[in-house]
């Protein structure tokens, strides 16, 4: 906040310096043409400085409102969404500005943040379907591993069914194996 202030004073400075040194050109190019005494001219300093001081203060405060309306609020509005992204939100749209401030700037990097959303957006479903298909692919060896063995532990269970109830568990097995493995190739492909 204190540095926001002194950008300020330092705003009204560059202001003040800027229109003085134009009003001192034009009244001493103005003067240059007219016969004025001394004391005239030191009798209209006063008013000129205040005009000076007055215009400054308005020209100031025209350019601190245009910077909070056409910058800092969309900036804010900007930042907001994006924290709502990087909270994980990405159905965040954010709406364009108005191109009546001469900002469409603005627009461009706001249609880049919600192709990034969509994008994102994109990404977390193909993961989310991912995870769960995965899953599920897991989950049905397991469950055949898991029933196969409860069978081999059975006292009166027949030489040929435990062969058998071995084998599945054994393809079940590999079946695993072949999952995990792909997993890791597209993890390392994604790397």
């Amino acid at each position: 906040m204190k540095n926001r202030r002194l950008m300020g004073i330092y705003k009204f400075v560059i202001f003040f310096l800027l229109i003085a040194f134009v009003v001192t050109c034009s009244f001493i190019l103005f003067l240059h043409f007219l016969d004025y005494t001394a004391q005239d001219i030191m009798a209209a300093a006063p008013v000129t400085f205040g005009n000076v001081l007055l215009l400054t203060l308005l020209f100031w405060l025209m350019d601190t409102a245009r910077h909070r309306f056409f910058t800092e609020r969309p900036i804010r509005r900007i930042t907001k969404e994006l924290r709502r992204i990087a909270a994980g939100d990405f159905d965040v749209r954010i709406q364009p500005v108005s191109t009546i401030s001469g900002m469409a700037e603005y627009n461009e990097i706001i249609r880049c943040i919600n192709t990034m959303a969509g994008e994102l957006s994109g990404v977390e479903t193909l993961r989310t379907d991912f995870v769960s298909n995965v899953s599920h692919e897991m989950k049905t060896p397991l469950a055949v591993m898991q029933n196969y063995a409860e069978l081999l532990q059975t006292p009166q269970i027949a030489d040929e069914d435990r062969v058998e109830y071995a084998r599945s568990i054994e393809d079940s097995a590999g079946k695993m194996t072949e999952l995990i493995t792909n997993i890791l190739r597209l993890n390392r492909i994604e790397n």
